[in-house]
C-alpha cells in the first residue's frame, strides 16, 4: 500500500523522502532496498525505516524490496516530491503463507517440517497426456515413474517414492480427494493440487498405507463468486517409440544363412530367393513378411475434450466437469475410450455448517483383438519373415500361420477383446465450525468399480492356402474358437471423522487434530469359458460346446479378469492425531501418532502403533541474520518416524488369510481303486506374524536467494524396514507351502536436490522465465533374510544379504573367445560346441563346470542391479507478449538392463535380427573384431545370463516441448490460448536395442508412443 503524507520538512525538488513500515504491525523496516528502475542507483532505509533518494522528477519508478516481503514498484508523482512517500510492505505470502495440502488438511509452507514436495497443477494440465502418472515423471525429486507399456486405457506406470524399501509391495499410496485411486485414471484438467509426502513426519498420518510415500491429489472446487466456464481440447498424432532397428532385408537373410552354415547345414535362403525378395517379385512364391507394418499403426489418433463450469455465491460453491478421451493404439485394433463426469459441491447450510458432496462417474471401454499386445510383440520378435503376412482374398487377417498359430498381422486383426468398466466414487461430508478454535469434520465415501470382459479368439481351421489351394494347418489358440467372459467388482466404503484445533498466543501458533478412519473393502470375480463354436460369428457363451467349458479357468492366455474366481473382503481401522507448534516464523515442531488395525493379521497381532516427530528452524528470521544479505530464506528441518506395512505384494488381495492354514477343497485321492474328492492343507498359516515397520529419518535444508528468485531444497534420508513379511522356504517333506513370517530387513538411503530460478516479477508483456532442476538418488540394501538365502525370484534376480533388492546375477565374462590361447585359458564351457567367437564364462569355483548358483555355491556373481541412479528433471519455461514456451527433459544418469530374448537370439533361433547384430557379430574373416558372439543355428550357450549382456541404459528424453499463444483479451472471453506440443520426441541413450524406460525382460510389451498435439484452452 502506498500512502502520501505531509512531512515536517519540505522536500527539496528532485528528492523523495519517506519511511517504509510493515503493513500489518506498522513497525519500521530497516535495510529495505530502494532502486531506481532501469539503473543501479539506489539506497536503503535506516534503522527507523526512513529513506531519502534523489530522482530526476515525476515519472521515475522506484522499486522497493525486502527479505520476506512482496516487492512493489511506485511511480513518483509531484505530490511525492512535495509531501513525501510512505510505503507499507506486505509479507510475502508465496514464501510464508502459501497453503500446502497435507494429510487431512492444509499447512502453511513455512510450518512444514517434513519432506513434502508440490507439483504445480498447471504443469500437469498443460501436458497433452491421458495418464497423469506419466506427467509426473521428473516433476519432483525422489519420485520415480517408469512407463511399463503403452496400450491405451491400460498405460501402466511403476511409481516409487524414494526408491524401493521393502521386498513386498513398494507402491506409494495415491489418494484423490482422500480416496485411494489410480493415477492413470485421474483427468489432468480436474486437478487443483498435487502433493508428495516422502517421509514419516509428513505421511504418518495415513499410517499403514503410507510406508512407501503418499501422493495427494485434490480436485478443483467452485469459485467464491461469479461463473467461470472453461473448455480444453487437444488432438494428437501418435507413433511408435523405441522399437529396435532391424537389419535390412538382405543382411537379415544372409545372417540367417551364416548361422545355418556355422551349424553345418546348407544356407536356408537361396540366391534366387534373396534376389526375388529384394526385387519384390513373386511375393507369394518368395514371401517376406514385414511384421512391424502388419501389426503397428501409423499416425494413430487421440483427442480429448473437457468442459467445466465453476460458480459460487452466498449459498455455496459448485464445480462440474465432463471429460472425454478417445485413443487409438499404435498397434492395430487397440483402442480406448474414457468419459467421466465430476461434481464437487460446497453447500453453506449455516454460517458454521458446510456440507460437501462430491460425485465422480467414469465410464471406460478398452478394446482390442483377441490377443494381448505383449503376445503380438512376441510374434514380431520371435517369428520367421519368410511367410505370407496376409493374402489378398478380401478376408481381413488371413495369412500363413507359422507353427500353426503365429502371425503378428493375423493376431492383431482377428478376434476381439472388450473390457467395460464403470467407476463410481461418491463422498458426502460435513464441516462444523464450533468456534474460532475448533471445527469438526466427517465424511463417508463409497468407491465402486465394476468390470466386464470378453475375449474371443477365432478358429483358423479350414483356411485354404492362397497359393497351393490346400488346407493350411492351425493349432494352439487358432485350433478352435474360444470365448472367455469375466466379471469383477470392487466395493469400498470408507469413513472418517476428525476434530481440528487452531489457536494463536502472541507470536505462537498451535494446530492439531485427532481422528478416526475405517476402510472396508470387498472384491469378487467370476469367469467362464467355452470352445467349439459353430463359426467365428457366434460370440455368445451359450453358443459354445457345453462339453468343453471351463469355469474359473481360461483358455490359452487369459484376459485381465477371465482366469479365476474369488470373493474376498478386508478391513483397516485407525485412530490418529497430529499436533503442530510454530513460533515467530522461526521455530516449528510437529508430532503424529497413528494406531492401525488390519484384518490381515490374527487376533493379538492386528494393531500397530506408529509415531513420528519433526522440527524446523528458520535461521534467516533470527536477529543475527538481519545484516546477512545472502539469504532471503534459510531453514533446516529434521524428522524421525515409523510407519507400518501390511501388504505382501502389489496385489491388494495377497496374503489376506496367511495367518490361517489354507485348504484346497478341489483335490482328489484314490481309495480302493476309486477317485474320491478330498481336501487338505496346502499352505501353512502363521498366527504370530504382524506389521512390517519402516523407520524413516530425514534432514532438509531450504535456501532462498535474491528475494527467493533462486530456491534450493536439499534432503538426505535414510530408511530402515524391519520385520518384512516373507515366506522362507521349508523342506519339501513338510508337504505344504511355507508360512508368512516377519523375517527380512532392508535399508534405503538417498538424497534429493531441487533448484528453482525465476525472473523478477514484471508486466504481462515483459519477458519472464523460470528454470527448475531436480536430481535425486536412492540406494537400497537387503540387511537381513534371517540367515536364509540367497533366494532367486526369477532367472535374473537374486535376493541376498548385503545387496540391492533389484540385484541381477549371472556369469562373469572377459569377452569372446578369439584365439586358441583363450580356449586353453578358459576351458569350462556351457556346451562342448562353444569355440572361437563364443562368449567366455569364468569358472569361479574351479571345478571345471559352470553352475548357475551364486558363488561360492556356483559360478554366478551379482553383476549389478536395475536400480535407477541419479534421476533428474529439467523444466524450462518462458513467456513474452502473449507467447509462452516450455520444455521438460527427464532422464537417469546411471541405469543398466540385462538383455534377454529375441534381441540376442537373432538368427540362432530364426528370431528378430537387430541392426547392431549385423554390424557387431563376430566372424573369423568378415568381422574378426566383432563385439557380439558369432551366430550359429541352435545356439543356446551364448544366451546365458552374464555381465556380457549387461547394457548401459542411461538416458535423457525430451518428455514435452510446447509453444503457445494467448490471444489478447476479448469481450466475453477471459482467456484464449492455442498451443502445439510434442511428447517423447527426442531420446539420447547409448542403448539402441530397446526403449530405456521399458522394464527388463524379453522386450515383450506394448511399445510406448511419441506424439504431436494441437490444443486449445478457452475460459469465459
Amino acid at each position: 500500500m502506498v500512502v502520501g503524507l505531509a512531512t515536517t520538512a519540505m522536500a527539496q525538488s528532485g528528492t523523495v523522502e519517506g519511511t517504509v513500515v510493515d503493513a500489518v504491525t506498522g513497525e519500521s523496516l530497516p535495510g529495505v532496498n530502494i532502486v531506481i528502475d532501469g539503473t543501479t542507483t539506489g539506497t536503503t532505509t535506516g534503522m527507523d525505516g526512513s529513506f531519502s533518494i534523489n530522482v530526476e522528477g515525476p515519472g521515475t519508478v522506484l522499486n522497493f524490496s525486502f527479505i520476506g516481503y512482496s516487492s512493489i514498484a511506485v511511480t513518483v508523482t509531484s505530490a511525492h516530491l512535495n509531501d513525501g512517500l510512505n510505503i507499507e510492505l506486505q509479507e510475502d505470502v508465496a514464501l510464508l503463507d502459501e497453503m500446502v495440502v497435507v494429510g487431512f488438511g492444509t499447512q502453511r509452507r513455512a510450518d512444514i517440517t517434513g519432506a513434502v514436495s508440490t507439483v504445480p497443477a498447471v504443469d500437469i494440465e498443460r501436458r497433452s497426456v491421458g495418464n497423469t502418472a506419466l506427467a509426473l515423471q521428473g516433476a519432483s525429486p525422489g519420485l520415480t515413474v517408469r512407463y511399463q507399456g503403452g496400450q491405451p486405457g491400460e498405460e501402466t506406470a511403476n511409481i516409487r517414492v524414494r526408491g524401493t524399501g521393502t521386498l513386498n509391495n513398494p507402491n506409494p499410496l495415491v489418494l484423490v480427494d482422500g480416496v485411494e485411486q489410480s493415477l492413470a485414471s485421474v483427468e489432468p484438467s480436474n486437478i487443483a493440487d498435487i502433493t508428495i509426502l516422502k517421509d514419516a513426519a509428513s505421511a504418518a498420518i495415513y499410517g499403514s498405507r503410507a510406508a512407501n510415500g503418499v501422493i495427494l491429489i485434490t480436485t478443483k472446487r467452485g469459485v467464491d463468486t461469479g461463473v467461470v466456464v472453461s473448455y480444453n481440447t487437444y488432438a494428437s498424432i501418435q507413433n511408435e517409440l523405441g522399437f529396435p532397428e532391424g537389419a535390412d532385408d538382405e543382411s537379415w537373410m544372409r545372417l540367417r544363412n551364416e548361422a545355418d552354415v556355422a551349424a553345418g547345414g546348407d544356407p536356408f535362403f537361396t540366391e534366387e530367393y534373396i534376389s526375388n525378395v529384394l526385387a519384390g517379385t513373386n511375393p507369394f512364391q518368395y514371401p517376406w513378411a514385414n511384421w512391424y507394418e502388419g501389426a503397428f499403426r501409423e499416425n494413430a489418433l487421440e483427442h480429448s475434450h473437457e468442459l467445466s463450469i465453476s460458480t459460487g455465491g452466498s449459498s455455496g460453491r459448485l464445480y462440474a466437469a465432463i471429460s472425454h478421451l478417445d485413443q487409438e493404439g499404435i498397434m492395430q485394433n487397440f483402442d480406448s475410450r474414457r468419459t467421466s463426469f465430476r461434481v464437487n459441491s460446497d453447500i453453506y447450510l449455516t454460517d458454521n455448517l458446510t456440507a460437501q458432496a462430491n460425485l465422480l462417474y467414469r465410464d471406460r471401454r478398452t478394446t482390442g483383438p483377441g490377443f494381448r499386445g505383449q503376445r503380438i510383440t512376441q510374434a514380431i520378435l520371435h517369428m520367421n519373415r519368410d511367410a505370407v503376412m496376409s493374402y489378398p482374398d478380401g478376408i481381413q487377417g488371413t495369412g500363413d500361420l507359422l507353427f500353426g498359430q503365429w502371425n503378428a498381422h493375423v493376431m492383431a486383426n482377428s478376434g476381439e477383446t472388450i473390457r467395460d468398466s464403470d467407476d463410481i466414487v461418491g463422498t458426502f461430508g460435513l464441516q462444523y465450525d464450533i468456534n474460532d478454535n475448533f471445527s469438526l469434520e466427517g465424511d463417508l465415501t463409497i468407491n465402486n468399480i465394476t468390470t466386464n470382459e470378453t475375449v474371443f479368439r477365432e478358429s483358423r481351421n479350414g483356411f485354404i492356402d492362397y497359393v497351393t489351394g490346400l488346407p493350411a494347418p492351425a493349432s494352439g489358440w487358432f485350433s478352435t474358437a474360444t470365448l472367455q467372459e469375466g466379471s469383477y467388482a470392487r466395493n469400498e466404503i470408507s469413513q472418517r471423522a476428525f476434530l481440528n484445533y487452531t489457536d494463536s498466543f502472541g507470536a505462537a501458533n498451535v494446530t492439531g487434530l485427532i481422528g478416526y478412519e475405517e476402510i472396508y473393502t470387498k472384491a469378487s470375480q467370476s469367469s467362464a469359458a467355452r470352445a467349439g463354436f459353430f463359426n467365428n460369428d457366434l460370440r455368445l457363451l451359450s453358443a459354445g460346446d457345453a462339453g468343453n467349458q471351463r469355469t474359473c479357468q481360461s483358455y490359452n492366455d487369459s484376459g485381465n479378469f477371465t482366469g479365476s474366481c474369488f470373493k474376498d473382503e478386508w478391513r483397516v481401522r485407525s485412530f490418529f492425531g497430529r499436533a503442530n507448534f510454530s513460533y515467530d516464523n522461526r521455530y516449528s515442531v510437529q508430532a503424529n501418532v497413528r494406531y492401525d488395525g488390519s484384518s490381515r493379521f490374527a487376533e493379538g497381532n492386528r494393531w500397530g502403533f506408529f509415531p513420528s516427530f519433526s522440527a524446523g528452524w528458520r535461521i534467516s528470521s533470527e536477529s543475527f541474520m538481519q545484516d546477512v544479505d545472502l539469504f532471503s530464506n534459510l531453514r533446516v528441518r529434521a524428522s524421525w518416524g515409523q510407519l507400518g506395512n501390511e501388504r505382501i505384494s502389489a496385489n491388494e488381495r495377497a496374503g489376506l488369510f496367511n495367518f490361517m492354514n489354507n485348504y484346497n477343497l478341489g483335490l482328489a485321492y484314490q481309495f480302493n481303486g476309486q477317485v474320491v474328492p478330498a481336501a487338505a492343507v496346502t499352505s501353512a498359516g502363521n498366527p504370530n506374524f504382524s506389521w512390517e515397520t519402516t523407520t524413516m529419518r530425514n534432514i532438509g535444508l531450504d535456501m532462498g536467494f535474491l528475494d527467493d528468485r533462486v530456491e534450493v531444497i536439499a534432503e538426505y534420508f535414510w530408511n530402515y524396514t524391519s520385520d518384512i513379511l516373507l515366506a522362507l522356504p521349508v523342506p519339501p517333506s513338510v508337504g505344504v507351502s511355507p508360512p508368512t513370517q516377519n523375517a527380512g530387513e532392508v535399508s534405503n538411503k538417498g538424497w534429493e536436490l531441487g533448484v528453482r530460478l525465476r525472473s523478477s516479477p514484471g508486466s504481462v508483456d515483459a519477458f519472464q522465465y523460470n528454470l527448475g532442476i531436480t536430481l535425486s538418488d536412492a540406494v537400497n540394501k537387503i540387511e537381513s533374510l534371517s540367515g536364509e538365502g540367497p533366494f532367486y525370484p526369477d532367472k535374473f534376480t537374486v535376493w541376498t544379504e548385503g545387496e540391492s533388492i533389484n540385484s541381477l546375477r549371472g556369469y562373469r565374462s572377459p569377452g569372446i573367445y578369439r584365439t586358441q590361447e583363450d580356449l586353453d585359458r578358459y576351458p569350462a564351457k556351457i556346451s562342448p560346441n562353444a569355440t572361437i567367437g563364443d562368449i567366455i564364462y569364468e569358472d569361479l569355483t574351479g571345478d571345471g563346470a559352470l553352475t548357475a548358483a551364486l558363488y561360492p555355491a556356483g559360478d554366478h556373481v551379482i553383476i549389478g542391479n536395475e536400480d535407477p541412479r541419479f534421476e533428474f528433471g529439467i523444466n524450462f519455461g518462458a513467456s513474452y507478449k502473449g507467447f509462452d514456451f516450455s520444455m521438460f527433459w527427464q532422464g537417469v544418469l546411471e541405469q543398466y538392463r540385462l538383455l534377454d530374448g529375441a534381441l540376442n537370439e537373432g538368427p540362432n533361433w530364426q528370431n528378430y535380427i537387430p541392426a547392431i547384430m549385423v554390424r557387431e557379430r563376430f566372424h573369423p574373416t568378415e568381422n574378426p573384431n566383432g563385439t557380439w558372439p558369432r551366430v550359429i543355428t541352435g545356439n543356446t550357450w551364448n544366451l546365458e545370463e552374464t555381465e556380457f549382456w549387461f547394457l548401459d541404459s542411461k538416458y535423457m528424453r525430451l518428455k514435452n516441448i510446447q509453444l503457445g499463444y494467448t490471444v489478447p483479451f476479448q469481450q466475453y472471453v477471459q482467456n484464449l490460448r492455442i498451443y502445439v506440443s510434442g511428447e517423447n520426441l527426442l531420446t539420447f541413450t547409448p542403448n539402441e536395442l530397446y526403449d530405456p524406460e521399458t522394464p527388463r525382460g524379453r522386450s515383450q510389451f506394448f511399445p510406448h508412443a511419441k506424439k504431436v498435439s494441437l490444443g486449445l484452452n478457452v475460459t469465459f
